[in-house]
C-alpha cells in the first residue's frame, strides 16, 4: 500500500502561504492595517535581535572570564576579540535587513523617512553604542600576565603564538 504524500504537500502549501505574506507579495497591495501590523512584527523582531545581542555580549564576558580564570588573566583575548567581531557581524547585517525591511513598510504607508545626521547605509547606532560600552567595560588586550607562559610553555616568540592561535580559531574554531 501507497501513503498518500499528503503531508509532503501540506508542508509545501504552509511554505507557500508563509512565503506570500512577507515575501512575494507586494507591500503596495496590502492595506494600511495590514502594514501597521506588519511594522509592529519588524519592531518586535528588532527588539528581540537587539536583546539577544546584549545577552549574548553578557554570556561572553562569562565564558571569557572563566576561561581566564584557569588559562590565567588575558588568555582569552585574541578568541573573544574575533569571536565578538564575527558575532556583531551576523547580528548587524540581521539587524540592518529588519531595518531594511521596516523602512520599505513605511515607504509604502507613505511615511517619511527622518535621517539622522551622519547615518549612512550599514550603520545601525545601537549596536555600535553597545559595542563602545562593552569595549569599554573590558577592553580586549593582550595583558602581559599572559605572555612568559604562552610563549616559554610553547618556546614560541608571543608574535607567532598569536598569528597561530588566530589562525586555529579562523580555520577551527569559527561559530
Amino acid at each position: 500500500m501507497k501513503k498518500p504524500q499528503k503531508s509532503t504537500s501540506q508542508w509545501e502549501e504552509g511554505a507557500s502561504s508563509s512565503s506570500t505574506s512577507w515575501g512575494h507579495q507586494s507591500l503596495h497591495s496590502l492595506d494600511l492595517l495590514e502594514l501597521q501590523k506588519r511594522r509592529a512584527k519588524l519592531f518586535t523582531m528588532l527588539e528581540e535581535v537587539d536583546r539577544r545581542y546584549r545577552k549574548y555580549c553578557e554570556q561572553m564576558r562569562a565564558v571569557v572570564s572563566s576561561f581566564e580564570a584557569v588559562a590565567g588573566g588575558g588568555a582569552a583575548a585574541i578568541y573573544s576579540k574575533l569571536a565578538s567581531r564575527a558575532m556583531s557581524r551576523h547580528f548587524r547585517c540581521l539587524r540592518d535587513a529588519i531595518v531594511g525591511q521596516i523602512r520599505a513598510t513605511k515607504k509604502a504607508m507613505g511615511e517619511k523617512e527622518p535621517v539622522a545626521p551622519g547615518m549612512t547605509r550599514g550603520e545601525t547606532p545601537r549596536l555600535k553604542i553597545l559595542d563602545q560600552c562593552l569595549r569599554q567595560q573590558k577592553p580586549f588586550s593582550r595583558a602581559a600576565s599572559w605572555r612568559p607562559t604562552v610563549a616559554t610553555a610553547e618556546g614560541l616568540p608571543e608574535r607567532s603564538v598569536s598569528i597561530l592561535r588566530a589562525w586555529l580559531f579562523e580555520h577551527f574554531l569559527h561559530p
